[in-house]
């Protein structure tokens, strides 16, 4: 796990304005306040598992509101956390897991200081293997049985640490991970999630191998391949089915990543382009353009 904010050696009111002005408005895009501002502290760590974001953070006691847009939050506390969704509220403490579904914004409030791990999915990933209705999101759910497995190997994949593990390895991971909170859900609804279709497993690792390697800008058709270890023709094929292919998803991929990037970040558009593999700034423009319709420059301004 990588520590991306830390708040150590700072004076506690320049910490809380550090992690309100990093970790909440650009990390998790929260709103807080600390209950004591000449008492704060706050550290978070994060690793990745391809698309999904394995997070563990502390942070001194505090209140506030979030929103994570339309990602799904399975949180495992190890302290108390006050939540409010609408009319709905509970405590989560460390007898409990939660997924949270956050499209809309809640309410939380630390009991104590936060100490929490968590796994941040993309809806979609999960909505791969099962449908998320709300009677499977934002309650407590105690750790026993089926629960008490994901609760263990969310602490497991924590303590490891995602970036020691080969890439092979991280798919694996990402993939039992998936599967456990798909089964969870299910137990909730009485809907049996889809796991082991041979199509949808292939497909999956196509989809988690080309996340995990986004970053890499020497990955290519071939070295997806060889990761994944299905042929490029058997592949292609299925991907044929819906439309695209390795390269296409690849280059999509990357190009949502670009104009994210674009637009969360005041960063030299060449730089972003030249981190997700273009070399030339011309042909990174024109590839833009066609996926958006828009340069990287206009995506910018209309944000800016």
């Amino acid at each position: 796990m990588q520590t991306i904010l830390t708040t150590a050696g700072m004076p506690p009111r320049d910490a809380f304005e550090y992690w309100h002005d990093v970790a909440c408005a650009k990390l998790i895009k929260l709103q807080a306040d600390p209950l004591d501002p000449n008492d704060f502290y706050a550290e978070m760590k994060a690793g990745a598992l391809a698309d999904l974001a394995v997070l563990a953070y502390k942070t001194a006691k505090a209140t506030g509101c979030s929103s994570y847009g339309d990602d799904l939050l399975l949180i495992l506390p190890f302290t108390g956390v006050a939540l409010t969704f609408g009319e709905r509220q509970f405590t989560a403490d460390s007898s409990n897991i939660v997924l949270l579904g956050t499209r809309e914004r809640h309410l939380w409030s630390t009991l104590e200081p936060l100490v929490q791990i968590g796994l941040r999915i993309p809806r979609t990933a999960l909505a791969q293997r099962i449908a998320i209705g709300n009677e499977a999101v934002n309650r407590p759910l105690p750790i026993r049985g089926d629960t008490g497995l994901l609760a263990r190997f969310l602490r497991m994949i924590v303590n490891s640490g995602p970036s020691t593990l080969s890439p092979q390895t991280r798919l694996t991971v990402r993939e039992h991970a998936l599967d456990l909170v798909a089964s969870m859900v299910g137990n909730l609804t009485g809907v049996t999630p889809e796991l082991n279709s041979p199509r949808q497993i292939v497909l999956r690792k196509v989809r988690a191998v080309i996340e995990d390697q986004l970053n890499n800008p020497v990955t290519d058709r071939a070295s997806i391949v060889a990761i994944i270890g299905f042929s490029e023709r058997h592949i292609n094929r299925l991907l044929a089915e819906e439309g695209t292919s390795i390269t296409d998803l690849l280059k999509k991929r990357r190009l949502a990543k670009c104009r994210e990037a674009i637009e969360q970040s005041n960063r030299e558009i060449n730089d972003i382009a030249r981190e997700f593999g273009w070399t030339l700034a011309r042909n990174f423009t024109r590839d833009f353009k066609q996926e958006f319709g828009l340069t990287p420059r206009e995506a910018r301004l209309l944000i800016h």
